[in-house]
């Protein structure tokens, strides 16, 4: 059971309520301190993570940006098209695809198809136009246009004419791409300047931003990577001599804790195993005493004196002399000190005698007789 306890403070306690509004004050303070500079310490490392995960990805941007530069320039010396004109051709080539909603990566993509089919990076650039139409026509990424062009330049002209249906057959190269190019003529201005198109090219724009600061971050990388590379070769090296050791401490570790568990399983059957016992002795103490009882089928005897019903009692109440009134006034019996049954019978019966006899009910003395 709950017991509630108030305690009640007496006397002058304005020192006791300064000294804790001072804690309180103390502590919220602190609180709020600790509260801020956690959040500060929070947004730097969070802000750290960030930046840190920037970085990688716009040096990885950068890196992917530098290596299709590089297979554009293998596939243009290959092709012995490389001369001096043909960067310039190519980084304008790639700016006027920007303007166009193609990406610097679709644009070398298209270029190493028709460089490798016309050998010339002036004409190659020349076909791409064309591509970028077909491409804005047929809804099909740049790199399956200009390999459809190429093609064509070649003489094989099946994936064009799949390209833009209604195309002549048998035509030669030149008409063919003339054709394709007649019936696909605006195409890529048209989606430019759509809001598609216009999307496309400012998520360009962002991308170009981080590759250019990505590319800020590869010659420290350059200089960083050969100095860490052997050390993460190193710990790579370490955990492997390492593992077949640490492998059967943790197989042991498992089989230690298994037997921990196996025998916290029996500890606890046991102990549900003693509770029941228990409770059952219990029971059975229980049932052993309750049957050793001598009193457990005591009851009141019935007394002949006290029975009879209203009206007998009222007319003996009234051969008495006394009123029904106080011939059924109740009896009042006051047992104090410890509790005998026997002893309150005895006591209850002496009681109940003296009664019956003042009120005339007694059977020694006949009814309506007193003493």
């Amino acid at each position: 059971m709950a017991v509630g306890l108030t305690v009640e403070i007496r006397g002058d306690t304005s020192k006791l309520d300064r000294a804790l509004d001072s804690s309180k004050q103390s502590v919220g303070g602190f609180g709020g301190m600790l509260g801020k500079n956690a959040l500060a310490i929070g947004a730097i490392a969070t802000g750290v993570g960030a930046a840190a995960v920037a970085v990688t990805a716009l040096t990885s941007a950068a890196a992917a940006d530098a290596a299709e530069q590089a297979k554009l320039e293998a596939v243009i010396r290959a092709t012995g098209a490389a001369t001096a004109e043909s960067t310039a051709q190519v980084n304008a080539a790639i700016a006027a695809g920007q303007e166009r909603a193609f990406t610097d990566s679709e644009t070398r993509a298209g270029l190493e198809s028709l460089i490798t089919a016309t050998g010339d990076v002036g004409k190659a650039t020349e076909l791409l136009t064309t591509a970028q139409d077909v491409a804005r026509f047929a809804g099909v990424d740049l790199a399956t246009a200009s390999d459809a062009v190429a093609k064509a330049h070649a003489g094989q002209d099946m994936q064009l004419r799949r390209l833009i249906p209604g195309m002549a057959k048998g035509a030669t190269a030149a008409d063919t791409i003339a054709q394709a190019s007649k019936l696909a003529a605006g195409q890529a201005d048209i989606y430019a300047e759509s809001a598609a198109g216009m999307g496309a090219k400012g998520a360009d724009a962002f991308a170009e931003i981080g590759e250019t600061v990505g590319g800020a971050f590869l010659p420290v990388l350059a200089e960083v990577l050969p100095a860490l590379l052997p050390i993460l070769k190193s710990f790579g090296q370490l955990i492997t001599a390492l593992l077949p050791a640490l492998i059967p401490l943790v197989k042991l570790l498992a089989g230690v804790l298994g037997i921990v568990a196996n025998v916290l399983s029996t500890v606890i059957g046991w102990l549900i195993k003693l509770v029941t016992w228990i409770g059952r002795a219990m029971g059975a103490v229980g049932d052993f005493l309750s049957s050793i009882n001598p009193l457990r089928n005591f009851r009141m005897p019935d007394l002949p004196f006290i029975g009879g019903n209203a009206a007998a009692a009222g007319t003996t109440a009234a051969r008495s002399g006394r009123s029904g009134a106080q011939a059924s006034a109740p009896v009042v019996i006051n047992i104090t000190g410890a509790l005998d049954p026997e002893g309150v019978a005895r006591s209850v019966s002496r009681v109940l005698n003296r009664h019956a006899i003042r009120v005339g009910r007694h059977p020694a003395l006949g009814a309506g007789q007193s003493r």
